[in-house]
C-alpha cells in the first residue's frame, strides 16, 4: 500500500511539474509559426498561436494562421476561442483590403459572442465591422454597427474602447463633410484620453484632428486649415514614434507626403521649397513603411503621389504620362473606387494647368466632379476646382480677345477723325444744297399735287371695280363653305359614333387588365397592410403591378411599359403573363432563386416575344421596374430594378436602392446583368415602388415645373407612418393641387401613374 502511494504522488508531482517545465522553456525562447503549429492541440496551443498572430505585421502571414486558428478553435469547440479567433481572421482579411470576406467573418464571430452573451466580444466585433462597412461606403449600415458598439462598451465601462467609437464615428461624419459633428466626436476622445493619457490613443486624436483641418482645406480652400492639420499631423507622428505603432507611423507618413504635396499645389512662394522637400522625404518614408507592413502591395496613392512628384520637378510630360496610364488601369481593371479617381483626376488637373494645357483641365475638372459627387458629394471642392481651372483657361482667351479689341478701337479711332472732318465738309455742301432744294420743291410741289390729285381719282376707280369682282367672289366662296360644313357635319357624326365604339372597347379591356393584376383583397392577403394608387392616363394603363406568393417568399413589383393608353396596355399585360409563367414554372423557393435572376428571365422572354434580337429585330419596347423577395422569417429583402429604385422609410428616414440604368428588354449594352441588392428589415419598415409618372406630372403655376422624384420621396417620408389609406388620400390631394392653375383649371395628367407601398 505505501509503494502505491509513493508511486501515485510521485506521479502527481511530474504531471504538475511538467507543464510548468515546458512553460519556463517557451519563455526562455520565441517559438516561431511552424513550430506552434506542431504543438499538441489544446488550450495551450490556442494561446500561444494568438500571441503569435497579435505579432504579426505582414497580412499573407496573418490570413494563413488566422486560418490554422480559425480550425483548431472549431476542433476544440469553445465558444470563446472560436469567436477570438474568427475576429483574428475578419482582421486579416481587412488588412488584405478583401472587405466583403472581412464583413461576413464578423457576422460569424458576433452571432458566437451574442449566444455567449460576450459583451465585449460583441462591442469589438460591432466596432471593427463598422469601420470596414464604412470603407465600402454603407454608411447606414455601419452607423447602426458604431450605435451598438458605442451602446456595448458604455455598458460595460470601457473607456478605451468608447474613444475608439467615438473616432470612428468622427471619421464617418467626414465623408458626409460635417466637420462640426465630427470636431465634437473627436473632442469627446480627446478629453477621455487626455484624462488616461494614453499615448498611443493621443496620437489616434491628433492624427483625426489633422485629417479634418485637411478635408475642409480641400473644400474650402483655406491654407490655415492646411498649415494646422500638418501641426496636429506632426504630433500625431510624435506620439506614434513614442508608442512603436508601425501602422500608425505609415499612416501620418501617407497623410503628411499629401499635406505637402496640396501645399506645393497653392502655389504660395513662401511653401514651395519647404513643401517639395517634405513631400519627398515622406514619399520615401510612406513607401518603406508600406513595403514593410504590406510587401508585394500594390497602392494607388503612391502611384499617383509619384506622378505629383514629378509634376513639381516641371516634368510635366512624363507625369501626365503616368497619371494616363493609372487612368487605364481603373478602367480596364473595372475598379470603381471613386475616392481614388477623384485624387488622380485632382493631380491630372494641376499638372495639366502647370504644363498650361487648361483646355484639358477642364475636361477633367468634369470627370473631377462625377467622382466626388458619386461618393461624397463633395460639390464645394468640385466647383472650386472645376471653376479654377476654366477661370485660367478663359484668362487666356480674355487676354487674346483684349488685345484685339485696343487694335480695333485704335482704328476706330483714327476712323473717327477722318469722319469729323469730312462731315463738317459735308454739312457745308448740304446746306447749300438744302436751300436750293427747299426753292424747287416748293416750285415742284403745286406740279405734283396737281397730277397726284388726277392719280387719286383714277385709282379710286379701279379699286371700286376690284371690290365688285371679290364680292362676286365671296358669295361663291360662301356657297362652298355651307356645302362643306354639311359634310363636316355628317363626318362628325360617323367619328363621334365610332369613338363611342372604340372608348366602349377600351374601357371593357380595362376591365381585363384590373382582372389581371391582383385584387385589392389578394393584396392585404399577402401583404397585410399595403396600398396600390394606380391612375392609368388613357382609360388602359402601360404601368402595372404585380404580387404572388410562394411559400415563405413574397413576390411583388411597379412596372413602367413603354408607352401609354392600348399599346402600353399590351405591353403590361405581356408583362404580367410573362411574370405569371416564370412564378409557376420556377422553384421560387429554391437557393438559386434571386430577383435579379427573375429580371434576367423576364428579359429574355420578353426579346423573344418582341422579337427584338437578331437581323430582324421589330421593337425597342420594354419596361422599368422595381422587383423585390420579401422573406418575412428572415427579415429580408432581395431587390433588382431596371431603372426604377426602391425606397424605405424607417423611422422617418428614406433610404433610396438605386436601380441599374438599362430596361427590361432590349438594350444597347447587351452583355450586362442586373444586379442583386439584399436589404435586412425590420418591423415597421415601409416600402415604395413606383413608376415615372407621378415624378414627371406638370404644375399648374406658371413656371409649370415637373413634380420630381425629389418631393415624391419627401412626401413618402413625411406619411409613412399613416395608415394607407390616408396615405392614398394625401397623395390624390396633393397631385390635384399641384396640378391647379391659377385659373381654378388643372393642368392635364401626361403619363400613367402607379405607386405601390408596403408595410414590413
Amino acid at each position: 500500500m505505501l509503494r502505491r502511494l509513493c508511486i501515485l504522488l510521485s506521479l502527481i508531482i511530474l504531471v504538475t511539474i511538467y507543464p510548468l517545465h515546458l512553460h519556463a522553456q517557451n519563455d526562455g525562447q520565441t517559438l516561431n509559426g511552424a513550430d506552434i503549429l506542431d504543438m499538441p492541440d489544446n488550450d495551450n496551443k490556442f494561446r500561444t498561436l494568438d500571441e503569435f498572430i497579435q505579432s504579426q505585421t505582414n497580412p499573407d502571414t496573418l490570413l494563413y494562421y488566422t486560418e490554422h486558428q480559425v480550425k483548431l478553435a472549431k476542433k476544440l469547440d469553445i465558444p470563446l476561442f472560436r469567436t477570438r479567433a474568427l475576429m483574428n481572421n475578419a482582421r486579416a482579411y481587412g488588412r488584405l483590403y478583401d472587405y466583403q470576406n472581412a464583413v461576413t467573418t464578423y457576422e460569424k464571430a458576433l452571432k458566437l459572442a451574442e449566444q455567449t452573451c460576450n459583451m465585449k466580444n460583441m462591442a469589438n466585433c460591432y466596432n471593427e465591422m463598422a469601420v470596414l462597412l464604412t470603407r465600402t461606403n454603407d454608411y447606414n449600415r455601419a452607423s447602426e454597427c458604431f450605435n451598438n458598439a458605442l451602446h456595448l462598451f458604455i455598458q460595460i465601462g470601457d473607456k478605451h474602447m468608447i474613444t475608439d467609437v467615438y473616432r470612428n464615428l468622427g471619421r464617418q461624419c467626414l465623408n458626409f463633410h460635417l466637420y462640426k459633428s465630427a470636431k465634437s466626436y473627436f473632442d469627446n476622445a480627446f478629453k477621455l484620453d487626455s484624462a488616461f493619457n494614453n499615448i498611443k490613443s493621443l496620437a489616434l486624436d491628433f492624427y483625426c484632428a489633422g485629417k479634418s483641418d485637411y478635408l475642409q482645406f480641400l473644400d474650402l480652400d483655406s491654407l490655415m486649415l492646411l498649415k494646422t492639420g500638418i501641426a496636429k499631423m506632426k504630433i500625431s507622428l510624435s506620439h506614434s514614434q513614442k508608442a512603436g505603432d508601425k501602422r500608425m507611423l505609415q499612416g501620418c507618413y501617407e497623410q503628411l507626403m499629401l499635406m505637402y504635396v496640396s501645399s506645393y499645389t497653392t502655389d504660395n512662394p513662401d511653401l514651395l521649397k519647404i513643401a517639395k522637400d517634405s513631400a519627398q522625404y515622406y514619399y520615401k518614408l510612406t513607401d518603406a513603411t508600406r513595403k514593410e507592413l504590406n510587401p508585394g502591395k500594390e497602392h494607388i496613392v503612391m502611384e499617383i503621389t509619384k506622378a505629383n512628384l514629378l509634376t513639381m520637378d516641371g516634368k510635366y510630360a512624363e507625369a501626365t504620362k503616368m497619371l494616363k496610364k493609372l487612368e487605364e488601369k481603373f478602367d480596364t481593371s473595372g475598379t470603381d473606387y471613386a475616392r481614388y479617381r477623384a485624387f488622380l483626376y485632382r493631380s491630372m488637373i494641376w499638372t495639366l494647368r502647370k504644363s498650361g494645357n487648361y483646355k484639358d483641365a477642364v475636361i477633367y475638372s468634369e470627370k473631377f466632379k462625377v467622382a466626388e459627387e458619386s461618393t461624397y458629394n463633395r460639390e464645394f471642392a468640385v466647383r472650386s476646382i472645376k471653376a479654377s481651372a476654366e477661370a485660367e483657361y478663359s484668362e487666356i482667351i480674355r487676354n487674346q480677345e483684349d488685345k484685339e479689341r485696343k487694335e480695333e478701337a485704335a482704328q476706330q479711332e483714327q476712323i473717327k477723325e477722318q469722319r469729323t472732318i469730312t462731315t463738317i465738309f459735308v454739312i457745308c455742301i448740304l446746306l447749300a444744297a438744302v436751300l436750293a432744294f427747299v426753292i424747287w420743291q416748293s416750285l415742284k410741289r403745286k406740279r405734283r399735287n396737281n397730277e397726284l390729285l388726277a392719280a387719286q381719282k383714277a385709282e379710286i376707280l379701279q379699286k371700286n371695280e376690284e371690290l365688285q369682282t371679290q364680292n362676286r367672289k365671296i358669295e361663291s366662296q360662301r356657297d362652298e363653305i355651307l356645302a362643306q360644313r354639311d359634310e363636316i357635319e355628317a363626318q362628325k357624326t360617323q367619328l363621334a359614333d365610332a369613338n363611342s365604339r372604340i372608348t366602349a372597347s377600351i374601357r371593357y379591356a380595362h376591365r381585363i387588365q384590373t382582372a389581371s393584376v391582383p385584387s385589392e383583397e389578394m393584396m392585404h392577403k399577402i401583404f397585410g397592410e399595403c396600398m396600390v394608387y394606380w391612375k392609368p392616363l388613357n382609360i388602359v394603363s402601360g404601368d402595372f403591378f404585380w404580387a404572388t406568393q410562394a411559400g415563405r417568399y413574397k413576390l411583388l413589383t411597379a412596372a413602367d411599359c413603354t408607352g401609354h393608353g392600348v399599346p402600353g396596355a399590351f405591353m403590361s399585360m405581356l408583362g404580367v403573363s410573362t411574370l405569371n409563367d416564370i412564378a409557376a414554372q420556377r422553384d421560387i423557393e429554391g437557393s438559386d432563386i434571386t430577383a435579379a435572376s427573375i429580371l434576367e428571365e423576364l428579359r429574355e422572354k420578353i426579346i423573344a416575344a418582341l422579337r427584338q434580337s437578331g437581323p430582324q429585330r421589330e421593337t425597342e419596347d420594354g419596361i422599368d421596374m422595381a422587383f423585390c423577395i420579401i422573406d418575412p422569417s428572415a427579415m429580408l429583402i432581395q431587390y433588382s430594378g431596371a431603372n426604377r429604385p426602391l425606397w424605405l422609410v424607417r423611422d422617418g428616414e428614406l433610404t433610396e436602392y438605386k436601380p441599374d440604368k438599362m430596361p427590361v428588354g432590349s438594350y444597347i449594352k447587351g452583355d450586362r446583368h442586373f444586379n442583386n441588392t439584399i436589404i435586412r428589415v425590420q418591423p415597421g419598415d415601409t416600402l415604395y415602388m413606383a413608376s415615372d409618372g407621378i415624378a414627371n406630372q406638370f404644375g399648374g403655376d406658371d413656371n409649370k415645373p415637373k413634380f420630381s422624384s425629389q418631393r415624391l420621396r419627401n412626401l413618402l417620408e413625411t406619411i409613412a407612418a399613416k395608415p394607407f389609406a390616408e396615405q392614398r388620400t394625401i397623395i390624390e390631394n396633393t397631385l390635384e393641387q399641384w396640378r391647379q392653375r391659377p385659373d381654378g383649371s388643372q393642368e392635364a395628367q401626361i403619363d400613367d401613374q402607379i405607386l405601390v407601398g408596403v408595410r414590413i
